[in-house]
């Protein structure tokens, strides 16, 4: 049976949405012919100079964002073409026709492989059983080849006749697909779907489907559509079979679809292979192979190379001398294409350490798609051909997938805050950046929560911090999402006041521009807008100060502030607000607040909630510092960690401990050095489930969800034993109301305060009445 793949999609009513992908799609290019050839001759007037050496602090790298546009360019097609924004459309609802669609994938890819020779039962229930899953990085036929042929039994391949076979006619129409592959297409379908959101977190299962629709089931470019519609990076690239947060979603897609063994499937796709050997699968499995058949000398190569891959826990042992004498090291002697062994040697506490690392070499599957190129501009205009569609409301899925991004973006922002700030200006202006330090100005995202939180302590103090607390930590995860959540609005807000735009432009305009505003929307009445949809407590003093930095003192203050000088020393910030009180006398706006008596109720329940904020400090501080020591023996070649904030702490529930997940800064002993690190520690500590934690970079956002009920308020690793359980309880509708942190941080004691705390105390009460009944 021969099934060639169709050019386009058919609805319901016989209308076909016509090529809007090439078959195997390989790299995708958003730039135009002209855009390309204007490229080329930049390029040639200006070489590129050699690579610049990674800086030390990863957690200071965010990746490199596309060019802003205009406000009033459109992206989101691909989601809501087909969804309830496109109100016109009359066809086949996704949910049926992708099924439909990966149906004859499977029947293509069967009458691909060599049914009669391998045995058509066996291999029917290879492909149905759910490993012969459609899930991979290549184009969907070879997936589902691929995987077919990874999960054929190991006892009957070695019974197969693997001599070359001559060529044969094949039978057409041995299979029906339109009840055999039904199972296991619906099983794909969910599976796909399972992938992108995981990889992701901001779609819904319904946008998920509808990228997967326009890229005709094939993964790799579902990922980059998502990442041309969020502006995920300037040029978005094929997702990495060497990134954790690729490798984590594979294993959910594969444990999703009930794969026997969704680690074998991660690790066929993302284990790399001598580039000699995977070239031999390049003629049946790469691009242009114009549905070549497979013979049984194929899958013979592709079970090599699957047995290659499962060699690599045999690359290193070794075995303990008797009584304790010695021990012996076996290492595989690689070739130069395959790997290498890497040794090295330290001292710590006068101990020798001596480390030895496996590197294999290679490539993946994924690079046999080539170099062609498909262009994203040229499917954008096919849709537009298919049907116009108008601008989409708030409630729009591709507008609430931006919002969760911004907010992702803007989290990052903050995170990137506390490690470049010394550990003594942080403790000193963690109260101000929780409660007036937004993101919006006429600098860098960075620099205006710096210069903001600054600027606030000079000229609206603080009501005296409780001398009991040394320092203040973030315990409270919503105390920084309400911070992040007001300074989006600031955002949007600022650049709706200069354009005539939509919310939803206001916010691709924020993704396209990494929330860098242009100096055009540096305007008086802009900032005053933001500073009030941001709900700043001084916000129209925020307004005026913010239109008053001179291009002059904003020189200044770029130069103090900028990466490339290192970060800033607490004697650099000094002089920064030495310059903000000597250049700006007119901003001071000093009336002191009315201090307002609370009541017994109220005080009764300051004071408890500052009693259990110090216990909870000190254990969450205590348990770090021995994860930390742990880190430490085990990476001799870094330097010592010590505690130096708290960014967020989230009780994860468990059914033998208490779990909490999170996220902090360590600094060097040195003090030269801060890291951002995760931590999951686990009380009681069980053998099996060891507290630990480990560095985070702010390179890849990765996953992002902030709903309105529930969002993820710390950064996890990629790793899918934290994709089913990092989004937690309480989202952004919830910073509105009287949080922990306002009992704890003296944000403020003014009479509001002491209605906001009765009012807190009256609502807690009716709740635990009604929990009771």
């Amino acid at each position: 049976m021969s099934i060639s793949a169709p050019t386009g999609v058919a609805n319901a009513d016989g209308e076909v949405e016509q090529g809007l992908v090439a078959q195997q799609p390989i790299v995708v290019s958003l730039t135009s012919d002209s855009d390309q050839k204007t490229k080329r001759k930049k390029d040639q007037r200006n070489p590129p100079s050699s690579p610049s050496p990674t800086p030390p602090n990863c957690a200071l790298d965010l990746p490199l964002m596309p060019e802003p546009l205009s406000p009033g360019d459109r992206r989101g097609l691909f989601s809501c073409l087909r969804s309830k924004c496109d109100t016109e459309f009359k066809g086949t609802a996704t949910a049926e026709a992708l099924p439909d669609l990966i149906d004859r994938l499977y029947a293509e890819a069967f009458d691909r492989l060599p049914f009669d020779d391998l045995g058509t039962d066996r291999l029917l229930t290879a492909m149905r059983s759910g490993g012969g899953i459609c899930v991979g990085l290549l184009d969907p036929v070879s997936n589902i080849i691929l995987n077919t042929i990874s999960v054929l039994p190991p006892r009957d391949s070695r019974r197969y006749n693997l001599r070359k076979t001559p060529k044969r006619k094949r039978p057409a129409g041995a299979v029906q697909p339109d009840y055999i592959w039904s199972g296991i297409g619906r099983l794909s379908y969910h599976s796909l779907v399972r992938f992108l959101v995981s990889y992701f977190g901001c779609l819904t299962d319904e946008q998920a489907a509808r990228y997967l629709h326009w890229a005709r089931a094939d993964l790799a470019l579902a990922v980059l559509l998502v990442e041309h519609d969020l502006y995920a990076a300037a040029e978005p690239q094929l997702p990495d079979p060497a990134s954790e947060r690729t490798q984590a979603a594979l294993k959910c897609a594969a444990t999703c679809a009930r794969h026997n063994a969704p680690d074998v499937l991660v690790r066929l796709h993302t284990s790399p292979l001598p580039r000699n050997q995977l070239l031999a699968a390049a003629p049946f499995l790469g691009p242009g192979t114009g549905g070549r058949h497979l013979t049984l000398d194929d899958v013979h190569t592709v079970i090599q190379l699957l047995h290659y891959q499962e060699t690599a826990s045999l690359d290193f042992h070794f075995n303990l001398l008797p009584h304790g004498k010695g021990v012996v090291v076996y290492g595989r002697d690689f070739s130069a294409d395959q790997g290498k062994l890497i040794h090295t040697t330290s001292s710590v506490n006068n101990f020798g350490v001596f480390t030895i690392m496996v590197e294999r070499h290679g490539d993946h599957f994924a690079s046999l798609r080539g170099k062609e190129y498909t262009s994203i501009t040229d499917m954008l205009k096919n849709l537009c051909q298919v049907r116009r569609l108008k601008r989409c409301g708030d409630a729009c899925e591709y507008t609430q997938s931006l919002r969760m991004r911004l907010h992702g973006m803007i989290h990052a922002f903050y995170l990137k805050v506390f490690t470049m700030l010394p550990s003594d200006v942080l403790r000193r202006l963690m109260r101000y950046i929780l409660f007036a330090g937004h993101c919006y100005g006429p600098m860098d995202p960075v620099s205006n929560i710096i210069i903001n939180s600054i600027w606030h302590s000079k000229f609206f103090p603080l009501p005296p911090a409780d001398s009991e607390i040394q320092a203040y930590d973030i315990l409270d995860t919503l105390s920084m999402l309400r911070v992040e959540v007001r300074s989006l609005n600031g955002l949007i807000a600022l650049v709706k006041a200069n354009s005539d735009c939509s919310m939803q432009q206001a916010m691709e305009y924020l993704c396209s521009s990494s929330c860098h505003m242009t100096q055009n929307m540096s305007t008086p009445h802009g900032f005053d807008t933001a500073a009030e949809a941001a709900q700043h407590p001084q916000h129209a003093a925020l307004g005026s100060f913010l239109s008053s930095l001179t291009p002059h003192v904003l020189a200044i203050l770029r130069s103090f502030l900028s990466i490339t000088n290192g970060t800033p020393s607490s004697e650099t910030l000094h002089q920064v607000g030495f310059i903000l009180a000597k250049e700006l006398p007119e901003t001071a706006v000093l009336s002191a607040p009315k201090k307002a008596q609370l009541c017994k109720v109220a005080k009764d329940t300051l004071i408890i909630k500052r009693s259990e904020y110090k216990n909870m400090r000190l254990f969450i501080r205590s348990e770090l510092a021995q994860v930390l020591k742990k880190y430490a023996s085990e990476h001799p070649e870094e330097p010592k960690y010590e505690p130096s904030v708290i960014c967020g702490v989230v009780e994860s529930y468990c059914s033998d401990r208490d779990s909490y997940h999170v996220n902090f800064v360590a600094a060097s002993e040195s003090g030269d050095d801060s890291q951002l690190f995760f931590a999951e520690l686990n009380v009681p500590c069980h053998q099996s489930k060891p507290s630990f934690c480990l560095r985070l970079c702010l390179t890849d956002m990765g996953r992002c969800y902030y709903g309105q009920t529930s969002s993820i308020k710390i950064i996890y690793p990629a790793s899918s034993d934290y994709f089913e359980c990092d989004i937690s309880s309480y989202g952004i509708k919830h910073t509105e109301m009287m949080l922990d942190a306002d009992f704890v941080f003296d944000f403020r004691r003014d009479e509001q305060f002491a209605k906001d705390a009765v009012k807190y105390c009256e609502d807690w009460k009716a709740f635990l009445e009604l929990d009771v009944v």
